[in-house]
């Protein structure tokens, strides 16, 4: 039997105060890809992630995470499901890397999966080189160094959907270079990312699919092909958009 999709919005909207954030919006997320949304500041792209990740409630509609309505998952049924990564974690306690990192068990507490807690931890700290600074307080860490520390956690979390909001912000190429391993390999075991960036030239080497937004609507959905044109990005970006090369070597940039 076919399984649906990792996550699906169904009229999904959210308005916060008098403003209108994300219109009615019908998108489905398929399993075992990675898809970037994109647009302007203020296009809904971090609303919609929310919404995904049950972070903000939908106004009207329903959002559904693997196939269940996530108004009817407890916190720990939606952490079991996805993890989220943001550009703006902190941590403002002393608490050790190791600390930082077993959070991402949390869900798992009083199942089965438990037991692998210890060998799950250890592998995330070891995936993201973090060995030598395993009893380092969280707060003593330089940015890169802490961004790696959640990388780990959310590895550690073990969800099948893999959600990241600006995550890449704040790091050099060497860290854009672990997120962009960490979300391809979470592809290559037949799971789910939905990535919000603006680097889009970097997106086009590791997305599937495209979703761009503009002014708190999907403006398009599909493949780079589809959706990276000069004539759909100059609307969204409300500039003129240069896009040059095809495929993996496709380039935008603004003249």
């Amino acid at each position: 039997m076919t399984r649906g999709p990792a996550l699906e919005l169904r009229d999904a909207s959210c308005t916060t105060g008098n403003r209108l954030r994300l219109h009615p919006t019908n998108l489905r997320v398929p399993r075992g890809t990675i898809v970037a949304v994109i647009g302007r500041n203020g296009s809904g792209k971090s609303t919609m992630l929310g919404l995904m990740s049950s972070e903000i409630r939908p106004t009207t509609g329903h959002v559904l995470l693997d196939g269940d309505d996530t108004e009817d998952l407890t916190l720990t049924q939606r952490a079991r499901r996805r993890a989220v990564l943001t550009q703006d974690t902190t941590v403002s306690f002393p608490f050790s890397v190791r600390d930082v990192v077993s959070w991402g068990r949390t869900p798992w507490q009083g199942t089965p999966h438990a037991a692998d807690d210890d060998a799950v931890i250890d592998d995330a700290i070891t995936r993201q080189d973090l060995t030598a600074l395993v009893d380092r307080p969280v707060t003593s860490l330089s940015g890169g160094e802490r961004k790696r520390v959640h990388i780990a956690r959310v590895l550690a979390q073990r969800a099948a959907v893999l959600l990241l909001d600006e995550a890449d912000a704040d790091l050099d190429l060497v860290g854009r270079r672990v997120v962009d391993d960490l979300v391809v390999e979470h592809r290559a075991r037949g799971e789910t990312a939905v990535v919000v960036s603006h680097d889009i030239n970097r997106l086009v080497r590791i997305c599937d699919q495209f979703i761009l937004m503009h002014e708190g609507r999907v403006r398009l959905m599909g493949p780079s092909a589809q959706v990276l044109t000069e004539e759909h990005l100059s609307v969204a970006f409300g500039a003129t958009v240069s896009v040059t090369g095809e495929g993996d070597a496709l380039s935008v940039h603004i003249p």
